[in-house]
């Protein structure tokens, strides 16, 4: 496994935090493949805060601009950090002068205490000293594990097979005494004007590209150490239910075991009625397209003791960097099973709610697509009911608003209703889902 410094990690932070300045996301991916192909060397200066990093955030921006779009104004921030790294040295001065000074009132403030310690008699009973608590690096393990979110995935390869399991270069370790073949996977990728355009040229393909994020959905046990055996025994009917009905290609248990389940040659039973799209195609019935991965888990409960935990979000950050790597697969097509199920017969969004709402995508090294656009609503004319939106929280997100708003924008710039819109819309989906049903 590839071993960061913590200079490394610092800038790799920096390069994300200046990406989100990146709407596109194929921009966003030149930035970051041009900003990683260099990092800083660790040195005294690049210790120092806010100055330190002066350097590197002005190659940032140098870097940003070469691909922030003319119209977009750059952020205020971008011109103090200019002025700041011209004043770089007069911050250099300061910081050695504050330096010089703090260093002065530690040696007075030691020397005193080991004034008094001298001539103190009595030492303390060891009975008597309490130990400051202390943190449970657990605690913020959710937090900081996604400090480096949006950074592509760095190659990793099968380092150890044996058997029963595979290890991998990035600490993944995924266990195969559940494994089994599946369906053939073969799908179609789709181009939405082609397809509107009534044309059968249609891509057909059969390596992955994308991810599906599920929940289980089982009945859970408390997560406590007096139901070790249960858990367990849960966790094995899980796992011997999914290879028995071909469901999922990977499932990751309470404790935090990656199993896989239909091989990823082979498609997995998992997506159901999907649609979802990113910049380049779309995609119709996601099973044989996506690979799909279930965490043990129930909708309602969370992240803790109850719901899903750090060691589930671990395993499953490891496991989609090892298969990002493996097939190529973009960030814009790693989605939960909430935002890309649809219901044909009814024409509405949710058939399936699982993470609809609430997926940890930062923590896992990804974008929110939360904040992308639903095709099926945008493009396609599917509505949404208030069953939708419950499972959601009660309310919209951006990426949905959005979807609406495209929706608006298509009614108006063809001088028709929001309704006419979406009923023109919908011969294209059906076109595409035909195609895929037929074949299944």
């Amino acid at each position: 496994m590839m071993e960061f410094k913590t200079q490394d990690l610092k800038y790799a932070k920096l390069v994300d935090q200046y990406s989100r300045h990146i709407k596109s996301p194929v921009l966003r991916l030149k930035f970051l493949n041009s900003a990683l192909k260099r990092i800083p060397a660790a040195g005294f200066l690049g210790r120092l805060p806010v100055a330190g990093s002066l350097h590197e955030r002005a190659m940032l921006i140098v870097e940003l601009s070469k691909v922030l779009p003319p119209t977009q104004r750059a952020p205020w921030t971008f011109r103090a950090t200019s002025l700041l790294y011209r004043l770089r040295f007069l911050l250099y001065t300061a910081y050695v002068a504050v330096v010089v000074l703090v260093g002065a009132g530690v040696v007075y403030v030691g020397s005193k205490l080991t004034s008094r310690l001298a001539m103190s008699t009595q030492a303390r009973s060891a009975g008597d000293e309490t130990l400051p608590p202390t943190a449970s690096p657990g605690a913020e393990a959710v937090a900081s594990i996604g400090s480096e979110a949006g950074l592509g995935p760095d190659r990793v390869w099968l380092a150890e097979s044996g058997d029963g399991y595979e290890f991998y270069s990035n600490g993944s370790r995924v266990l195969t005494e559940f494994e089994t073949d599946g369906a053939e996977r073969r799908f179609y990728r789709f181009n939405l004007d082609a397809l509107s355009r009534g044309s059968d040229d249609f891509e057909l393909s059969s390596r992955p590209v994308g991810i599906v994020y599920h929940l289980s959905e089982g009945d859970l046990l408390p997560f406590d150490d007096r139901y070790n055996s249960s858990l367990k025994t849960h966790s094995r009917a899980l796992l011997e239910y999914a290879r028995g009905h071909g469901l999922y290609n990977y499932v990751i248990d309470r404790f935090g075991r990656t199993y896989r389940i239909v091989k990823d040659e082979y498609a997995a039973n998992h997506a159901g009625n999907s649609v979802w799209g990113d910049a380049k195609s779309f995609y119709v019935n996601l099973s044989s397209s996506f690979l799909g991965i279930c965490f043990e888990g129930k909708s309602g409960s969370g992240r803790g003791p109850d719901g899903i935990n750090e060691a589930q979000i671990y395993a499953a950050r490891s496991l989609t960097v090892v298969l990002r790597a493996k097939f190529g697969i973009e960030d814009a097509n790693c989605v939960t099973h909430g935002l890309v199920s649809v219901n044909p017969s009814n024409k509405l969004m949710g058939y399936h709610t699982d993470w609809v709402a609430g997926f940890p995508f930062e923590a896992l090294g990804l974008s929110s697509k939360y904040e992308a656009e639903l095709v099926a609503v945008s493009r396609f004319g599917f509505r949404y009911d208030q069953q939708y939106l419950r499972a959601a929280g009660g309310k919209r997100w951006p990426g949905l608003e959005r979807s609406d708003q495209t929706l608006r924008e298509a009614a108006q710039l063809a001088g028709i209703s929001e309704e006419e819109e979406r009923r023109q819309q919908w011969p294209a989906f059906q076109r595409a889902y035909s195609k895929v049903t037929s074949e299944e």
